[in-house]
């Protein structure tokens, strides 16, 4: 291995601040009993993120879920970020600077209920995956999972030439003293004046200069990180099961709620022929030459244990979920690789009126099935996952999860607003209810401040934003375009918080974030 700490991987530009609900336990146990599998569930539970960025999703989720999480990122900039939130809310989560090998080396760890590492794999070297693999070989407790996503083929065919041609140029023909982002344009130009000048490669792969300009729009710190690493090894889904059968972990869904509805992924006369396909292997693989998939998001686990049917519907039956927005802003349609599709009116009109009622607290699918008896059952689950699928429904967590886990999630809050003084970084707070994060902006967040000193109408909030906003010598956006005077900031800030009044505040009290 390199003796360089930073083994190849692009360290010169932080990562993004983001939030990925695909890491949260409470989603990722929704998953696996959508598909009829066993998880592990104990308030005592002890979770694992590798390679935890900015450390904002782990920080929610050590707030939103009971137990304990260990993590790590060798980032030292990465680390000391996470620590910092981490120390700023009295969080308990042992959070190190850690390589793999390092990590491996520690003899103080215990056994894990989950191991997740989200946009790692691919990024990272042999050597690494290996003791990734040896890793949860150790210490991932039979019957738990790991989640793992990754870049892959067949989807990243056409492009993977280009993305190393980035990681070249930066390596051989990049000045050394310029600034990152001077490099990463640097390479981006170069790729783009090869392409100008029409290589075979270029007809070979028509949709490539569609691909560069789509990378230039991209967030650099993003670009930096899924393009420039040194180390980028895309692999076929059927690699990585082989790659983690030494840490006796079993494949046994994605982590992408829509791929359970066929209709929305495939022909029919794709469905057709996968379902000649016996092995499950077999047909996976053969499912992403169907969706031309390029990016996998899986869970695996160390014994998997299906349930019987009629238990795995008792467990359907008895899980809770809460809308994350408004009912009437929910879209008519959802789009998955065989295209669009309209959201059936008489499936998902009373089905969203069920959810709404009572000012949007969660709900039980039995409670929600009793509610609209007219649907057949098979319905009203599959339209409650496209719902969770389209990132407008979420699955809960235990009433007595969601107790142990409201004084923490309120500290954090209280803790990430304050900080929305001051910067954008962290749009997200907790929520007890889901167990994960909730998208909520900078100006929404000092909303949130306004209404915790007592002020009640959205003018009031929208002047305490403006007063933080323009004292610090920023303004606005509207249609693309600056807000130049006091009055016309002010006049947009209160037509958002009223907004924010009429259809946000109601999602946020049923998700026990106020």
């Amino acid at each position: 291995m390199s003796s360089a700490w930073n083994e190849g991987y692009f360290t010169d530009e932080g990562y993004t601040y983001g939030y990925s609900r695909e890491i949260n336990p409470v989603f990722q146990r929704y998953c696996l009993l959508l598909r009829g599998y066993s998880s592990l569930e104990n308030p005592d539970g002890v979770h694992c993120e590798l390679g935890f960025g900015q450390g904002v999703s782990i920080n929610i989720h050590a707030a939103g879920n009971p137990g304990s999480f260990v993590g790590t990122d060798f980032h030292p900039g990465h680390a000391a970020h996470a620590r910092a939130l981490a120390n700023d809310w009295g969080s308990d989560a042992r959070l190190y600077d850690d390589s793999f090998e390092q990590l491996l080396a520690r003899t103080d760890l215990p056994q894990f209920d989950s191991i997740s590492l989200h946009g790692i794999w691919t990024w990272v070297s042999r050597d690494n995956q290996a003791l990734i693999v040896e890793f949860a070989r150790r210490h991932l407790k039979p019957g738990g999972h790991l989640y793992v996503s990754y870049n892959c083929f067949p989807g990243w065919s056409p492009s993977a030439p280009l993305r190393n041609l980035f990681s070249l140029h930066d390596r051989f023909a990049s000045q050394p003293a310029a600034r990152p982002a001077e490099r990463i344009d640097a390479a981006l130009q170069f790729s783009e004046a090869l392409l100008a000048a029409n290589p075979k490669y270029a007809s070979a792969a028509p949709n490539l200069g569609a691909k560069l300009q789509s990378v230039k729009g991209q967030d650099r710190q993003y670009v930096a990180h899924e393009y420039f690493n040194r180390s980028w090894d895309c692999m076929y889904f059927a690699d990585v099961v082989d790659a983690l059968a030494p840490a006796k972990l079993d494949y046994v869904t994605t982590a992408v709620p829509l791929d359970a509805v066929d209709a929305l992924n495939l022909s029919a006369e794709g469905t057709a022929f996968l379902n000649t396909v016996a092995h499950p292997v077999m047909r996976e693989q053969a499912r992403d030459y169907f969706v031309n998939q390029h990016f996998r998001r899986d869970l695996y686990v160390r014994g998997a244990n299906r349930l019987s049917a009629a238990e795995h519907r008792e467990r359907m039956l008895s899980s809770r979920f809460v809308l994350l927005q408004v009912a009437e802003s929910v879209p008519d349609s959802v789009t998955g690789p065989a295209g669009a599709a309209s959201l059936q009116a008489e499936i998902y009109t009373p089905l969203l009126a069920a959810l709404a009622a009572e000012d949007y607290v969660p709900k039980t699918l039995r409670q929600l099935s009793a509610a609209v008896p007219s649907l057949p059952y098979a319905d009203v689950e599959q339209a409650i996952n496209v719902l969770i699928g389209m990132s407008v429904l979420a699955p809960c967590q235990s009433e007595a999860a969601e107790k142990l886990v409201v004084p923490r999630c309120n500290t954090l809050n209280l803790q990430l607003c304050r900080r929305a003084l001051y910067s954008n970084r962290i749009q997200v707070l907790a929520s007890p209810v889901t167990g994960g994060g909730v998208l909520v902006s900078r100006f929404q967040q000092l909303f949130l401040i306004a209404i915790k000193q007592g002020r009640k109408h959205p003018a009031e909030w929208a002047q305490l934003a403006w007063g933080i906003i323009g004292g610090q010598g920023e303004g606005l956006l509207k249609d693309g375009k600056a807000l130049t005077t006091a009055d016309e900031n002010l006049a947009e800030l209160t037509e958002q918080a009223q907004a924010f009044a009429e259809k946000n505040l109601v999602i946020l009290l049923a998700l026990k974030i106020i």
